[in-house]
């Protein structure tokens, strides 16, 4: 199993709880589109706002393969352009287990 994480800061600008709403959608819309997705889940930050990102997608999938198939999904590839249009940063992890 892969176990997928990518957290973002949003841009101070823009409405917190608006945009991770619109991340949340745009993330969770790939269930059942996207065929390797095993799990995904969207969780917003609720401690040390100063130092942590603001939201996470966690996502699962059975290999490798499925995870590379998530990455160029032209779904996937349409919902990334858009939520880099609301983040100032990202971080990523991705392990087996």
């Amino acid at each position: 199993m892969i176990h997928h994480v990518v957290s973002w800061g949003l841009r101070p600008e823009l409405d917190r709880a608006d945009t991770i709403a619109q991340i949340r959608s745009l993330l969770t819309g790939l269930v059942g589109v996207v065929p390797s997705i095993r799990t995904l889940q969207v969780v917003d930050n609720v401690a040390y706002p100063d130092k942590n990102h603001d939201v996470a997608v966690v996502a699962t999938f059975d290999d490798l393969a499925g995870l590379d198939a998530y990455q160029v999904h032209p779904e996937h590839q349409a919902a990334a352009a858009e939520i880099r249009g609301l983040v100032k940063s990202r971080a990523a992890i991705d392990w087996q287990e």
